[in-house]
């Protein structure tokens, strides 16, 4: 059995990952936890499972999906846990996390440069992946999901309400994805919020299928996540 683990900003990324693994590959082959890691620093660490992973004799592979509680945390929780994983069997470790709001646009390179500057690869190939500027452009994206909001939120009504077209437009270009959702779903009388349900309720509406293909090769930051994935899963057992 292969392992990956990801260490993942907040909850809006735990369930993103959780469900669009779920959704391309064989729910036989994979099983999934999910734990939010609290503490660090001067304060010991602490793990709560958040959902238990399902194992059987056809899984083939493990992966560990940890909530950080905040993207400041994905590196040094990475760094903190490398080893513990790798002793474990894990042979790739990821990290997930937005750019805004801390640092700019133009600031992006050189952060995701920071980011993986030394990070050791012996083991493990480890990486973090930036959502530029944050998740949501990702899920702009895939403006298909917004007619299984309201029948109305084609990209034309967004274009005319709101002054851009998540259609033909690089939704990675907006400064603030997660405000834009909310004018979004705010024209079909809906609200988008980071609750758990209403999180899941959004993200299950999205086509994985074009997420992970087509919308992949638009939008560099998450074609270049999609990738780190497929190399995971690629490789031989």
């Amino acid at each position: 059995m292969r392992k990956l683990a990801i260490f993942v900003e907040g909850l809006t990324e735990q369930i993103l990952v959780r469900q669009m693994l779920q959704a391309v590959l064989d729910r036989n082959r994979i099983a999934i936890q999910t734990v939010k890691i609290t503490g660090g620093h001067n304060v010991r660490m602490s793990f709560t499972v958040m959902r238990a992973a399902h194992m059987d004799k056809r899984t083939d592979y493990f992966v560990l999906v940890y909530d950080c509680g905040g993207e400041t945390n994905v590196k040094s929780y990475m760094l903190a846990r490398r080893d513990k994983l790798i002793s474990n069997g894990y042979s790739m470790v990821m990290g997930l996390r937005d750019a805004y709001p801390n640092f700019t646009r133009e600031e992006v390179p050189k952060l995701l440069k920071g980011l993986n500057y030394k990070l050791p690869q012996k083991k493990a190939a480890t990486h973090i992946y930036l959502a530029i500027m944050e998740t949501e452009a990702w899920f702009l994206g895939e403006f298909r999901h917004l007619k299984k909001v309201s029948r109305k939120l084609t990209p034309g009504f967004v274009n005319k309400h709101l002054g851009f077209n998540p259609q033909t437009e690089n939704m990675e270009d907006r400064e603030h994805p997660s405000e834009d959702m909310k004018r979004v779903y705010q024209l079909a009388g809906h609200d988008y919020t980071k609750k758990r349900d209403r999180l899941n309720a959004v993200i299950s509406k999205l086509d994985f299928n074009y997420f992970t293909h087509d919308l992949a090769e638009r939008m560099p930051s998450l074609g270049s996540f999609v990738d780190g994935l497929e190399r995971f899963f690629q490789e031989e057992l």
